[in-house]
């Protein structure tokens, strides 16, 4: 057993995949007591951070954000208890809150209901699974927060490094850079954050988005890329894609907080902000900063190997995210110019939200009962985009 265990630790840590003819891992070993390199043990400290994190977080909303929200005119939606069925909880489970006519006829044969009661325990359901104002609100002061605070610790820890704006510095004396605490710091905080963002979705329970595998999913790959990057001393490179990507968050998350409080003024003003920011950085800075430095410089400094073909295929696959979402974001731009004002965004739709009187629910007479009943109290709130890392 033994014998297998450290053949498939020599297997997964394979210098030729990770570091090519260039370096070994015994690089990696300062000599110099005082000089630090990465070591991935180092980085398991993010899962704990990660978790003191959540409890930051909700001190943070209970404390500050929850009065700031209700000052504004948030409240949370008071819910409606509904009696516990499991079958009826297992088709809406089964068909997202959206189940066809021909099972609700099922459903209502084997619970001795009428179909217009299986109809009314789905909508009402539909709707305490609809993250609410409050709920969105105080998910986008914590964005809010987080990113102000990293892209700040990001570009304190950058300011005098060599490699900020002579980006060949990235790869001179590769793999043997010391890493200065300042980035190690910045490095563990932006991982510990996505582990927060990973436990919250896997234990929370009170609403449930549509896209939720595909954030799970999002946020793996996110944390598997830092580790990486962190793996291969790749950290230079890294840290300045952890930069460009945290700067446009912060302005996104003020529109959307202004959106739900209904400030339509304010929102539209950080939207503006917001989607020029966003163009400098995404389509312009991380193009020919960023990538340029990955995908040309390295060349002239280092051999390449399959981990950086795998890393920095990544990074041109985030350019094209970058290129689509910009299209999306134009989109909801050129609506406003239209229209005068800004409409649905094209991606709410990956988000759990339901049109509470524009859905074919609310056309007719069991949802208008249930909205005269007090189940829905709000109109809806169109989404601003968001801003996906």
């Amino acid at each position: 057993m033994a014998a297998f265990l450290d053949q498939l630790n020599s297997y997964l840590w394979s210098e030729k995949w990770w570091l090519g003819d260039d370096a070994k891992w015994e690089d990696f070993i300062p000599k110099d007591p005082n000089t630090y390199y990465p070591r991935v043990r180092d980085m398991n400290w993010s899962i704990p951070v990660g978790m003191a994190l959540l409890l930051v977080r909700y001190a943070y909303e209970s404390i500050l954000i929850v009065p700031l929200a209700n000052a504004l005119g948030i409240s949370e939606r008071k819910q409606r208890q509904l009696v516990p069925n499991s079958s009826l909880e297992a088709a809406f489970r089964k068909n997202k809150g959206r189940v066809p006519h021909s099972e609700i006829e099922k459903l209502a044969k084997q619970n001795d209901m009428t179909e217009r009661q299986i109809e009314r325990w789905i909508f009402r359901k539909r709707i305490q699974s609809m993250p609410s104002a409050m709920y969105k609100f105080k998910e986008c002061s914590w964005h809010l927060l987080f990113y102000t605070c990293t892209f700040s610790l990001g570009m304190y820890a950058l300011w005098d490094k060599s490699w900020l704006v002579v980006t060949v510095n990235c790869w001179i004396n590769w793999p043997t850079q010391h890493i200065d605490f300042d980035i190690y710091l910045f490095y563990l905080v932006e991982l510990a954050f996505y582990w927060s963002l990973l436990f919250s979705m896997l234990f929370q329970k009170d609403y449930q988005k549509k896209d939720k595998n595909e954030m799970i999913l999002h946020h793996l790959v996110t944390i598997l890329l830092i580790y990486f990057s962190w793996a291969c001393n790749f950290v230079r490179c890294g840290s300045l894609v952890l930069v460009v990507h945290d700067v446009a968050d912060p302005w996104m998350a003020i529109a959307k907080m202004a959106k739900y409080s209904k400030n339509q003024m304010v929102c539209e003003v950080f939207f503006g902000i917001f989607i020029v920011v966003w163009i400098v950085s995404r389509c312009f800075v991380y193009p020919l900063w960023v990538l340029n430095a990955s995908a040309v410089e390295i060349h002239d400094y280092v051999t390449t190997f399959p981990a950086y073909w795998f890393f920095n295929g990544l990074l041109f696959v985030l350019q094209i995210l970058h290129l689509m979402w910009t299209y999306l974001i134009l989109r909801i731009a050129f609506q406003k110019i239209q229209t005068g004002a800004l409409q649905k965004d094209e991606r709410s739709e990956s988000e759990e939200e339901v049109d509470e009187t524009s859905s074919e629910e609310a056309e007719t007479p069991v949802a208008k009962q249930a909205v005269a009943n007090g189940d829905v109290k709000d109109k809806p709130r169109s989404r601003l985009t968001q801003a996906v890392k």
